[in-house]
């Protein structure tokens, strides 16, 4: 067994659709990704197989990144929970710690789970 897909202890493997936006492109791409990738190199690795996959371009990713949503309940909203506003905050992904908490983050609150790359294109 890969180390890179390996079960999780106590965590069911889920897949999580997520937006990935690149530095230079307008429109994001929707990539379904499984919480059982656990190392930073793996989770780069499939993003970058999946974009060649679909648009027949090799690219190489530099950094990346997620966005952790939150909802901001400082603010006077009538609705309470439900109407108040979301607000967004950008993490790093450093190490394989970090892959392990993007995924734990998202299986708290999982609406909108965003990436961000900024990528290196291969030629």
């Amino acid at each position: 067994m890969n180390v890179s897909t390996r079960p999780i202890p106590n965590s069911v493997p889920k897949a999580h659709q997520f937006s990935v936006k690149f530095h230079s492109d307008d429109e994001p791409f929707y990539i379904e990704l499984n919480n059982t990738l656990t190392t930073l190199r793996s989770l780069k690795r499939r993003i970058e197989v999946m974009y060649h996959y679909k648009y027949a371009r090799q690219i190489k990713i530099d950094k990346l990144a997620y966005s952790e949503s939150y909802i901001d309940l400082a603010s006077d909203h009538v609705g309470g929970y439900d109407d108040a506003p979301r607000k967004y905050e950008w993490h790093e992904l450093k190490n394989d710690e970090d892959v392990e908490e993007m995924f734990n983050c998202i299986e708290i609150d999982p609406k909108f789970p965003r990436l961000y790359a900024t990528l290196i294109v291969a030629k």
